[in-house]
């Protein structure tokens, strides 16, 4: 858990993703051989975030939701919750950071919203690439069409829009077209989750290394090397929706950017 300021931040794992090493393409992991599981694949956790301020209460990334195959092991988030002291009809606002099945997979359960009072943010420019032409996940579709029809929905267009108390949207498009990082901030502390904006902290080290679920690759390489520049100068913590641990760490600089835990985060 993260202490800033007047927020508290609890990461809640929905689970884990099995990704094949290639998913970076053709790279060398010999550097990063302490990331990979025993039997070489990646194993990531589906990263959620609870944050509780002084008026609001705000779920960033809605995780895969009770699916479970040989690459996706999800359903964990209720419990994750309620470990967390929460119920989905505590959260005011769902901010997903974009719309791939492993961040907006508990939107909707048998049909009705899972988190009845709930107001969802996305990045508008995702509604075109994942509703209209139908890119993303059916379930996916489907469930943002139904929270539509019900008045759930507010896309964020502007950049630095404020969405609750203390948490800012950023515009970090790439790896999806309306993909959103957010800052959050309480007095002089300030941190930043960045959803997908990067997969893993190897990425750091490795600014040549792109996903395979990129939509525009170039796009998303420039806005993390954007990213490292500002958290590089600042110091301030950060994490995203993948990284071993849900853990927040900050940018240093020695024999090239690497990501130092800083102690914070970790379930």
């Amino acid at each position: 858990m993260l202490e800033l300021g007047r927020l508290q931040v609890v990461p809640v794992s929905d689970g884990l993703i099995r990704l094949p090493p290639s998913y970076f393409g053709n790279v060398d992991w010999r550097r990063h051989q302490a990331l990979l599981s025993p039997d070489g694949t990646l194993d990531l956790p589906i990263g959620t975030f609870l944050v509780r301020g002084p008026e609001q209460t705000v779920l960033v990334d809605a995780g895969l939701g009770p699916l479970r195959d040989d690459g996706w092991r999800g359903g964990e988030l209720p419990a994750g919750l309620a470990a967390a002291g929460a119920r989905p009809e505590d959260v005011d606002l769902v901010i997903c950071t974009h719309l791939h099945m492993d961040h907006a997979g508990w939107l909707v359960a048998d049909g009705a919203p899972f988190f009845p009072r709930a107001t969802v943010r996305f990045g508008a420019a995702d509604w075109d690439h994942f509703v209209t032409r139908r890119a993303g996940a059916e379930r996916t579709w489907q469930a943002m069409e139904a929270l539509d029809r019900a008045g759930r929905l507010e896309p964020v267009a502007d950049d630095g829009e404020p969405l609750a108390h203390g948490v800012t949207a950023r515009l970090t498009p790439g790896h999806t077209p309306g993909h959103l990082s957010l800052v959050l901030a309480s007095g002089t502390d300030r941190a930043y989750l960045l959803g997908d904006a990067v997969h893993c902290p190897a990425q750091i080290e490795e600014p040549d290394w792109v996903n395979m679920s990129d939509v525009d690759p170039d796009m998303a390489a420039a806005v993390r090397a954007s990213l490292w520049d500002e958290l590089e100068a600042s110091g301030d913590p950060f994490t995203a929706a993948h990284f071993p641990g849900l853990e927040f760490g900050r940018l240093l600089r020695g024999r090239g950017r690497r990501f130092v835990p800083a102690g914070l985060g970790s379930r």
